[in-house]
């Protein structure tokens, strides 16, 4: 007798990507790699969601459409509240949204301020790194510590990369400058003023319940559950959350490059049912 594959066969699940970074804030994959590598991997959905950055969307979209992969505009957005730094994803924001241009703007020359206050403490420390060797490394991203670490690897001013962060530019190292951050509930306002809707990303450990609860009240849409750092018991932590709060819940890979030899894009098996439920948050 023959067997119906049609029946018997599973039909796998759709899945997405909705965390990605471009060489446009610090990924190293240009948009039109990371676009056919999510092809290839079979991905039905993506999204970029650069450092406060917007300038790889318009041609991503465009790029993505001519190519029958669904792209979702996205942005990271870096915040603070009581000494806690946070990331506020956006997705399916309008990057024409003057606000949020604005906003950019604000952001990309406090980037270079600080980077340029960076590289003259570390120039004060012995270490004679030249600004413009930092903009070569960035190219046309934004400027932040990954391309001064590049820069001074580069140069042959360190060993590795890593030693970058952990004796000059990492957190409460010499050579350190504070990155420009709103709050939360102006990345959520901003956010939602260009179209989209806010996810707290990778919680992880950085924000306890207290903290959620207090995003929640001030407009938070969802949260990223689907992360690298997070273990299964976060996840499920967040995701009960997600069910008692009506939130959106969201999921990726964050990945900036490759990993171990991994591009790492598509490994955390998100459903494409999470940008279903988005959708239908938007009223789309």
């Amino acid at each position: 007798m023959q067997i119906n594959q049609s029946r018997s066969t599973p039909t796998p699940q759709a899945k997405a990507d909705l965390h990605i970074h471009s060489d446009q804030s610090d990924g190293l994959f240009s948009y039109k790699k990371i676009i056919d590598y999510s092809i290839k991997i079979g991905l039905k959905a993506i999204s970029i969601t650069d450092h406060d950055n917007i300038s790889a969307l318009g041609k991503t979209e465009k790029y993505a459409k001519d190519n029958g992969l669904e792209f979702i505009p996205g942005i990271e957005i870096s915040a603070k509240t009581r000494n806690v730094d946070l990331h506020m994803l956006g997705y399916f924001i309008d990057y024409d949204n003057k606000s949020l241009v604005d906003y950019i703007n604000l952001f990309q020359n406090e980037r270079i301020k600080r980077a340029e206050k960076m590289v003259k403490r570390l120039n004060n420390c012995a270490i004679p790194l030249s600004f413009e060797a930092v903009r070569e490394c960035a190219q046309n991203g934004s400027i932040g510590r990954p391309h001064i670490a590049g820069a001074l690897l580069k140069e042959g001013l360190i060993d590795n990369y890593q030693e970058a962060f952990n004796k000059y530019i990492g957190d409460g190292r010499p050579c350190e400058v504070p990155k420009y951050k709103i709050t939360p509930q102006e990345a959520i306002a901003l956010i939602n003023r260009a179209g989209g809707i806010c996810i707290l990303a990778h919680p992880g450990e950085d924000v306890n319940d207290a903290g959620i609860y207090d995003l929640i009240k001030v407009g938070l849409d969802g949260i990223e559950t689907i992360h690298p750092r997070h273990t299964q018991k976060q996840v499920n932590f967040f995701r009960n959350i997600v069910n008692r709060y009506n939130l959106i819940e969201t999921g990726g890979s964050d990945c900036h490059g490759k990993y171990n030899n991994d591009i790492f894009i598509g490994r955390m098996n998100v459903p494409y049912a999470f940008v279903e439920k988005m959708k239908e948050r938007l009223g789309y």
